[in-house]
Parts: C-alpha cells; structure tokens; sequence
C-alpha cells in the first residue's frame, strides 16, 4: 500500500538567497552505485508543509554489505544538473538530466560506459553549492542518457574524452541531506585529482 502523503502546503515567498550563501553553479563530484548495490534508500516528507519538504530526503542510503558509491571525476566546468518538466498539466513531472565530461580516450573509460549503459544505477551529484542530488529510486535507478559521446578529439589540442549523462524521471528534485563519508569509502575524490589524457 502507498504510503499516505499529507500535503498541506501554503505557498511562501520565494525570495533572492542571502549574499553570503553560497550559490556557485556546476557540478562538482558525481559518485555512482549498482542500484541492486543499494539496501535502502532515503524518501521524501510524507509530511509536506514548505516548499523544500517537496525536495528534501529523510533518512540515509543504506549500501548491501561491503558495496559503496564509485567516484566518477568531472572536468571542471563541464558538470550540469538540470531539471525539466515533462507531460500534460495534471500528469507533470520532471526529468533529471546530470551531463559531466571525463577526459581521456582510454579503455577504462570506454569499458565504463559499455558496462552500465544497460543499467540501474543510483547517482549522487554534489553541486559546487554544496547539495547533493540523488538520481535513482528503490524502484527505478537512474540510466545513461541518449547523448552520451565519446571522442579521441581532431586535432591536438581538441578535448579527448567523453560526455556522460544520467537521466531519471522523478516527481521532484531529490536533495541527499544524510550520512556520506561511509558511502563513498575509498573513493578518490579529490578536487585536484590530475587526470592525464
């Protein structure tokens, strides 16, 4: 049985953030887990009174013993995180579209793309303004998107690498406010991580 959702919302203003927060755009690390990896995962409010009750998940991902998130490094300021709406009025719901580039025409990358392109997966984007998107439900993970591209690049100085985008079709935005360091382990995450083409 679904659970019941009490939704008694009262619209709010929707005013300019603070100057002093922090609202740097892009993506800034993506980490990816086998949705069949995953034990549990957080919901939304079933209580809905703000409008961030509509995004905000309660409760921590639960990984299955012994698996975690892997970390998918992002050329920097070529991650976005877009959100669409999609349908006819009384059946909208949005579209998750997470596109990052990853440098470098190697095998690992090719062999990467090649293994999860038929597969569930949930994704964690954490944005340079410090939220942490989860694409990917108990029910439905999140899939490689249509325009994934890989390229050795023309010329010598062109890019060399791939595209890689996420999709997932979701009532709302889904913001991971839980528990991370235990699900990312050993993963390298580090913001100056050189990746040699």
């Amino acid at each position: 049985m679904p659970e019941e959702v009490i939704c008694a919302l009262e619209l709010e203003d929707l005013n300019k953030g603070a100057n002093c927060g922090n609202n740097m755009s892009g993506v800034k690390n993506v980490y990816i887990s086998l949705k069949d990896d995953v034990a549990s995962l957080p919901k939304l409010l079933s209580n809905r009174t703000s409008y961030e009750d509509f995004a905000l998940l309660e409760g921590n991902i639960v990984m299955v013993n012994g698996e975690r998130f892997y970390h998918i490094y992002c050329s920097r300021d070529m991650g976005e995180l877009k959100y669409t709406t999609q349908g006819t009025f009384g059946g909208k719901s949005m579209k998750a579209n997470l596109e990052i580039y990853h440098p470098g025409f190697k095998p690992k990358l090719l062999g990467f793309i090649a293994s999860v392109m038929n597969s569930e997966a949930i994704v964690l984007a954490r944005l340079n303004n410090g939220d942490v998107h989860m694409l990917g439900d108990a029910d439905r993970g999140a899939e490689i998107g249509e325009n994934v591209e890989a390229s050795s690049g023309k010329a010598v100085t062109d890019n060399n690498g791939a595209t890689i985008s996420f999709v997932y079709d979701t009532p709302t935005a889904q913001v991971y406010t839980g528990e991370m360091d235990s699900l990312i382990g050993q993963s390298t995450n580090l913001d100056d991580e050189q990746v040699t083409p």
